[in-house]
């Protein structure tokens, strides 16, 4: 065959070859043709998760799930970004009916504008976004139902496109669910909202996010601080900020754990939300607020379980500070996803916390429990009592010793507990006595009266309670920061701007908590699907590790800076409030210029540094384009290259 007849063949065979592919896709991919898909991501993104095949598993079949899925497909208004988010979300769906073995029935809606279809999506309550002047609005969004029971996603944002699964699962989870199970709140600051008062002219605070979310879920049962039992029907509790906690509250948790309930406390050495709130004026009176104590532990209950705590003294850590009043601080912990546990179901898939003001806990194991860790800091750390921690949110940390060791900050103990009230219920505290003497007790004989012959013994009530767990075993979850739940560490506003969206694994986690706690294991798996898109951490560590070596120079300076500012406030000229003029000696002033002259040096020295520290992480990011953009490229054409002689010596010897 000659040199043009092969050319031809090849050019005939790449021609088949790319029409085959084309007929392919359309077939697969523009007529949904069995919905065939291959997902080649690292970690199968694009693929239902088992806990949504799961929960797909539970529908009856005689109770199907509809899913009625509103896109916009008019081109003249659907914007371009939300094109293939649109058509990525009907691909998934489509693989919900698939895998729901006909339980699942999937409607997809264009509700485009003047159009009935548009009429649907608003009596769905899908929410529309105008895009005109004309007032022309898209929608994207779904209902899912079962019999008489709905639920509504009114807007799939494309930047939370990595919740989307979980939402649907959720949804279905929701529907084919006749009985809401009940989720116990307790804490000392009103985190499940105040309701308004007639004629209050302002609403009271709203419930944070995490319990409306959910109340979304479950039922939701709201429990006083000074309560002194808690009901078998409660599933999960829910502790947050237990300031203050009295020893029946303590009990009450106690017995509701040993009689298999499941607790997850959050606590905290110091609340700024505690603190923010007590400052707060009433919106009744006008006042100054309750006041909550910033500090809460649980210290008899710590102490049956194994775990110390301080409650005045707080973690900072230089790797993992975060940003706090718009500068760096030790003590708002940033943590990323190497100081979370990725074994523990609870905190499995998440990247990163937000702690502020975190404490640390101790384990000193039990006999039949088992104390894993979910979160803990950097051997770069400290522990600093509350009133240095309050000072750092005014100037720098200076002198700060490294521990060399991780503190934790968040751990999963479960097993069969025993009381840390073996003695049974605790006694009422003493009514406080009257100051003075001036008031008797009225039982008190009047003065010359016959004393009784003896005095009654009070009887001593019968002790039923529990002493260890029963035959199941129970949980308890713990982390060393209340504030970390509040919606501002929790949820940013969207770029475009629909609305809040998750910020982080804060909510995550406490939901997967809730969740596994609860027996929905199988959301668990959903939620903790990993995002398409991840942080930059190595840049993140290369300047923490940059930084580290010259922070000692750092605070040196600092510290010579502080000293020289004292200085000068003191040698300042006085003013002669008699003769109206200041009194100042040449060799004060003097001393003056010198002090002012050290402190341009010490400026000059700290932004030098600063500019090497900036060059150095210059440069590792330079390195890091370059064997992407250059060397990897230059590889794989070598490569190349190489394979290709190797085939042209194979053929010259045939």
């Amino acid at each position: 065959m000659s040199a043009s007849n092969k050319t031809a063949t090849a050019g005939v065979t790449a021609l088949l070859i790319i029409a085959v592919i084309v007929a392919v896709n359309f077939l697969v991919g523009g007529v949904g043709f069995g919905n065939l898909r291959l997902d080649l991501t690292e970690d199968g993104l694009y693929t239902l998760s088992t806990g949504t095949k799961n929960i797909l598993g539970r529908i009856n079949a005689d109770e199907p799930v509809t899913i009625k899925f509103y896109a916009t497909n008019d081109d003249r208004v659907m914007p371009n970004l939300l094109k293939p988010h649109a058509r990525s979300i009907e691909d998934l769906l489509l693989e919900y009916e698939k895998q729901s073995n006909g339980n699942v029935t999937l409607e997809v809606i264009h509700p485009n504008p003047d159009s009935d279809d548009e009429q649907k999506a608003k009596d769905d309550e899908i929410r529309g976004m105008t895009v005109n002047q004309e007032g022309d609005a898209i929608y994207l969004g779904l209902s899912v139902q079962s019999l008489d029971r709905k639920e509504i996603l009114p807007f799939l944002n494309p930047e939370d496109a990595t919740a989307f699964e979980y939402d649907v699962s959720r949804a279905i989870a929701k529907v084919i669910k006749s009985k809401k199970t009940i989720i116990g709140v307790m804490s000392a600051m009103p985190i499940a909202g105040v309701p308004s008062m007639p004629f209050q002219q302002q609403r009271g605070p709203e419930a944070w996010a995490v319990v409306q979310q959910l109340k979304a879920d479950y039922e939701v049962r709201d429990l006083p601080m000074t309560t002194a039992k808690i009901d078998a029907d409660i599933t999960v509790l829910l502790v947050v900020h237990p300031a203050d906690i009295s020893k029946a509250a303590e009990f009450a948790i106690d017995q509701y754990l040993l009689g298999g309930g499941n607790v997850i406390a959050f606590v905290d050495p110091q609340s700024l939300l505690a603190q923010a709130m007590s400052t707060q004026p009433n919106q009744m009176t006008g006042q100054p607020g309750n006041l909550i104590p910033t500090s809460s532990e649980l210290p008899t209950l710590f102490k049956s379980w194994g775990i110390s705590y301080q409650k005045d003294m707080v973690v900072a850590d230089m790797n993992f500070r975060g940003m706090l009043q718009n500068r760096p601080i030790p003590t708002a912990l940033q943590l990323p996803h190497k100081a979370i546990n990725q074994e523990d179901h609870v905190t499995h898939g998440l990247q990163s916390f937000t702690l502020m003001n975190a404490g640390a806990f101790g384990i000193d194991r039990k006999d039949g429990l088992n104390v894993v860790t979910l979160a803990s800091s950097s051997e770069a750390s400290e522990m600093i009592d509350t009133a240095a921690a309050e000072k750092l949110r005014r100037e720098p940390l200076v002198n700060f010793t490294l521990s060399g060791k991780k503190q934790v900050l968040g751990v999963h103990i479960s097993g069969k507990f025993k009381t840390a009230f073996p003695d049974g219920i605790p006694a009422a505290p003493a009514p406080a006595k009257e100051s003075g003497g001036a008031a008797q007790d009225a039982s008190a004989p009047a003065a010359g009266a016959a004393a009784p012959a003896a005095a009654k013994a009070p009887e001593k009530k019968k002790d039923d309670s529990l002493k260890e767990s029963k035959d199941s075993e129970s949980s308890v979850i713990l982390f060393s920061d209340a504030d970390m739940l509040y919606d501002a560490f929790c949820l940013r506003q969207g770029d475009l701007g629909v609305g809040l969206i998750t910020n982080g694994g804060n909510l995550p986690m406490v939901l997967n908590a809730v969740e596994l706690l609860a027996g929905g294991g199988d959301l668990v798996q959903v939620r903790n699907r990993k995002a398409p898109v991840r942080p930059f951490t190595k840049l993140k560590e290369m300047r923490e590790s940059v930084e580290e070596k010259y922070r000692p120079q750092l605070v040196k300076l600092e510290k010579e800076r502080q000293d020289l500012a004292e200085k000068l406030s003191k040698a300042r000229p006085q003013l002669d409030l008699k003769k109206g003029a200041l009194i100042i000696d040449q060799g004060t002033m003097n001393n003056i210029k010198e002090m002012e002259k050290n402190s341009k040096t010490i400026d000059k020295q700290v932004r030098d540094i600063r500019k090497e520290v900036n060059k150095e992480v210059e440069f590792s990011k330079t390195l890091i384009k370059g064997l992407n953009v250059v060397i990897v490229p230059l590889v794989v054409g070598l490569l190349g290259l190489l394979f290709a002689v190797q085939r042209r010596v194979r053929t010259a010897a045939a």
